[in-house]
């Protein structure tokens, strides 16, 4: 059986930029960007005007993850994968993670809203979600974390904007995302919606149906997840979630239903202290990037 993607690709081995966006988890907003900013992607045109992609192009969009993920910024890609094909040395990479890491906790300690709705919306515009989740956000939002005067405010603060700019994209995101339906949910009360909100616009990116709700306990989210009849369970795992909440659910959940239930980070730790075998129908990631290939791979079977 052909993946989706191969799919896609059969009639003229190109691809409009929505579908290119669902194979490689890139939004549109950011593979416009690295096209007309940066002329990383050089898209063939329909006689309308619209963006066309080939296999190369997807190849490419890979191949610029990768170099992201190692910390390049994106401004230097293009420079980098042309002294590749020259066989030049690769150069020394400083973090473009930490850079924006520093310049965020400067914006935050000022309360500067006018510069980090800047940050927010320029790195979330030139980079995959799921990197800034797991290289700059999950370290962010560690620094902010604990009661020392001034740290919870501080953390307030982000939240609120790095919020308003994700709720954003979500619906913009949503009136196109035609996938199948996931459920995330939060089994404890208290965890921070942040990195599950960004986890969802991840998945509306690959074109899934994604809800988040918030808390739920464990039978009020089977009931949702079947009323969705969701196909993929997704528990994002923040730092306050706890064994016996995270058994409680699952217990739960595998009585009732055969529906794959995949663990992101925290939650994915909890549960490998718990319990040495693998599970049929569970699935450990340990963080977005790795959620959102799982959750991928399991959707193509």
């Amino acid at each position: 059986m052909m993946a989706n993607d191969e799919l896609a690709l059969v009639v003229d081995d190109v691809v409009p930029i929505r579908e290119i966006s669902r194979v490689t988890g890139v939004n549109t907003v950011t593979l416009r960007a690295w096209e007309r900013r940066y002329g990383l992607l050089i898209p063939q045109r329909t006689t309308k005007g619209h963006r066309l992609y080939s296999r190369a192009d997807i190849d490419r969009v890979k191949e610029i993850q990768l170099w992201l993920g190692r910390g390049l910024a994106i401004s230097k890609v293009k420079a980098l994968l042309a002294d590749q094909q020259r066989g030049d040395d690769i150069p020394p990479i400083d973090s473009i993670w930490l850079q924006l890491i520093q310049q965020i906790q400067v914006a935050i300690t000022a309360f500067n809203r006018h510069q980090l709705e800047r940050l927010v919306e320029e790195t979330f515009a030139l980079y995959p979600s799921a990197m800034v989740a797991d290289y700059l956000l999950v370290p962010l939002l560690a620094g902010l974390h604990g009661d020392e005067p001034g740290k919870p405010v501080r953390r307030a603060f982000f939240a609120a904007i790095l919020l308003e700019h994700i709720q954003a994209a979500q619906s913009r995101q949503r009136q196109t995302a035609q996938g199948v339906e996931i459920l995330l949910v939060s089994v404890v009360e208290d965890e921070s919606p942040l990195l599950p909100q960004v986890l969802n616009y991840g998945l509306l990116v690959n074109q899934h149906q994604a809800e988040f709700f918030g808390y739920l306990n464990a039978r009020e989210s089977l009931l949702c997840a079947e009323a969705l009849d969701a196909k993929i369970i997704v528990v994002p795992g923040g730092e306050t979630l706890t064994s016996a909440g995270l058994q409680l659910h699952l217990g739960v959940w595998q009585e009732r239903s055969a529906t794959p239930v995949v663990l992101v980070g925290h939650a994915a730790r909890i549960f490998r202290a718990l319990s040495r075998e693998p599970k049929t129908g569970i699935y450990l990631c340990d963080n977005q990037q790795q959620a959102l290939a799982t959750i991928n791979e399991l959707l193509k079977g």
